[in-house]
């Protein structure tokens, strides 16, 4: 994930004028939840629900046609809905799953839409699975009904977009039913500084206009020829690989005169922050997996023990609070590299260095190798600066300080 982009992204969203823009679209919502309450769906006619009779007031037509832009479900036929009014047979049509006669059809659909309503009130996933309607029709309703509980974005391709830019895309999530995975986006919303503050309309509309975006078409080039952007697999696994520190072991020296062309710095600093998050992505995986088999707790009691500051702030001097097996503080600073298990080199600024310094026998540097591939490895080092064995330090950044004055 690129972290900075999405920052940016976030202080650039208009949320308060789109809020504006959609009142109308939320008043709709609310007179059609109000009109089509359970008591309302249970004693409808038919009519009430079909779409296909050029009714504008009608169950079916509302949910897909007039609350469109708060979740588009146009990418499928009628049969949808179960049942519907066909104008070429001047006659309704039903689903032959649901029932035998089109009567019977749309009495198990009405059924099933309580049902559902029911589940969705009480969060009962499996219950919601395994209602008979069709997915994307269960998930409008669900959206439109309890909107602070169920994210409105259907199609199975965008959710696993989105999973996959803010790095969630586990191979097990990815298996998940689409409302695991509604639930997974939600969840990392909630979990942001920022986000958490936003209904989950103007989240969708975030992740659909402003960051990631929606997804780009067959047709559509999402950068410039002569660029090549970091892409990363789904993470699968990863392992943990036991180094050590060379002693006396000297760094070689490499020459900056040597001819070679100087490097595009804003492009290479984009490039290992994408490489960082992504680091600092998996060490928070594997964090997560190390306090459950040490202190032998649930996954939800090992995430509470883990803070990830970076995303708060760069001026904590590192990247991951966690804890040690005594439950003392451990201070994670996360480097990531394309390279192969082996010697590495990185950047470390001031305020990391004293960090190291302050935090002393607490303080650990987790290297995260073949951060490109779907199994990285991962060297948890013990604060190497403690004794400086195995490691050279040369300084190669300056900072600059610009005295202005009028002429």
């Amino acid at each position: 994930m690129n972290y900075q982009e999405l920052q940016e992204a976030k202080q650039t969203f208009r949320i308060h004028t789109i809020e504006k823009e959609y009142k109308n679209l939320f008043k709709i919502r609310n007179e059609f939840v109000r009109k089509y309450n359970p008591t309302k769906i249970a004693s409808m006619t038919i009519d009430e629900y079909v779409q296909g009779k050029q009714s504008k007031t009608s169950f079916c037509y509302i949910l897909e046609r007039s609350l469109k832009g708060l979740g588009n479900m146009t990418g499928q036929y009628a049969t949808k809905f179960g049942v519907w009014y066909s104008k070429e047979k001047q006659d309704y049509s039903f689903e032959s799953r649901l029932g035998d006669t089109y009567k019977e059809v749309f009495k198990n659909v009405k059924k099933s839409i309580l049902n559902l309503l029911e589940s969705g009130k009480n969060h009962d996933y499996e219950a919601i699975i395994n209602n008979p309607l069709n997915a994307l029709f269960k998930g409008k309703i669900l959206a439109v009904y309890y909107p602070n509980d169920y994210l409105n974005i259907f199609s199975n391709d965008h959710l696993d977009h989105y999973l996959k830019a803010f790095d969630l895309d586990t191979t097990d999530l990815m298996k998940e039913n689409v409302l695991y995975k509604r639930k997974a986006l939600l969840d990392y919303k909630n979990s942001d500084k920022d986000m958490k503050k936003w209904s989950n309309d103007m989240f969708s509309v975030f992740l659909w206009d402003h960051y990631p975006k929606r997804p780009l078409k067959s047709d559509e080039v999402a950068v410039a020829s002569n660029e090549k952007d970091i892409e990363f697999p789904t993470l699968e696994s990863f392992s943990f690989v036991d180094l050590q520190l060379a002693k006396g072991k000297s760094v070689p020296h490499t020459n900056p005169h040597s001819g070679k062309p100087s490097p595009d710095y804003e492009k290479e600093a984009k490039k290992y922050k994408k490489l960082g998050d992504r680091g600092e992505y998996v060490v928070y995986q594997a964090e997560i997996q190390r306090l459950m088999k040490e202190l032998s707790i649930s996954e939800s009691k090992a995430k509470k023990l883990i803070k990830w500051v970076s995303r708060e702030s760069d001026a904590f001097g590192y990247d991951i609070l966690s804890v040690n097996k005594d439950k003392t503080p451990r201070y994670i600073e996360v480097k990531a590299t394309q390279r192969k298990v082996g010697d590495m080199d990185f950047y470390y600024t001031e305020n990391e260095y004293d960090t190291a310094k302050k935090y002393g026998k607490d303080y650990y540097i987790y290297v995260v190798y073949e951060i490109l591939t779907a199994s990285p490895k991962v060297w948890i080092i013990k604060n190497p600066f403690n004794n400086g064995v195995g490691i050279n330090m040369k300084p190669v950044k300056y900072k600059v300080q610009l005295s202005t004055s009028k002429k």
